[in-house]
């Protein structure tokens, strides 16, 4: 990795539209801004074609590249934004469902939102878990049954029960971690 020196005179040379230094940004980053999509969308191939559409914009606005204090910031925010515009874009017809019956009436709307989008990110999250945990995980939480009355339905120990709770409830964790840290 570049110092934030080398990062600044590179910045400056390619936004005189030096294609050069502008490869070597690609790759330095596009690997780092795809995996960080791909971990939050869990889907490749969206994540990218995001990442691709990051690097064609700063391309784009390449003679703004040296106002920027740092470019690790600039470009997180830029995937940040990225993933969180594809997840409203895949959930807007949900969202918009909802809306309609608001969660509480002491929420402002902004915590309305808020609260929906991470129950939207928790059943995004859920639906592309492995078949049998996705089950178990709504076999425990929205059905209520316990733990052994799931391996008993299911005819596996609970032991596998409990691990598969555990991976899902990980998933989900890491999934609203990944959100709230957006919006620090």
């Amino acid at each position: 990795m570049k110092s934030n020196h080398d990062k600044k005179e590179l910045l400056e040379v390619l936004s005189k539209g030096d294609q050069n230094a502008f490869r070597h940004l690609f790759l330095d980053y596009f690997p780092k801004v795809k995996e960080f999509i791909a971990q939050f969308l869990k889907n490749e191939v969206i994540a990218e074609d995001l990442s691709q559409d990051i690097f064609v914009k700063i391309w784009e606005n390449r003679k703004s590249l040296p106002l920027i204090h740092s470019f690790d910031a600039y470009i997180y925010r830029m995937a940040k934004n990225s993933a969180l515009n594809q997840i409203k874009k895949e959930s807007y017809n949900t969202i918009y469902q909802e809306y309609n019956n608001p969660i509480s009436e002491s929420f402002s709307i902004e915590e309305d939102i808020f609260a929906r989008e991470i129950k939207l990110l928790i059943e995004l999250t859920v639906s592309r878990m492995p078949e049998q945990r996705k089950r178990i995980y709504t076999m425990s939480r929205v059905d209520g049954l316990k733990n052994e009355e799931i391996a008993n339905q299911l005819k596996i120990s609970k032991k596998t029960v409990e691990n598969h709770l555990n991976l899902a409830l990980r998933e989900i964790k890491k999934s609203i971690t990944l959100l709230l840290l957006f919006f620090a």
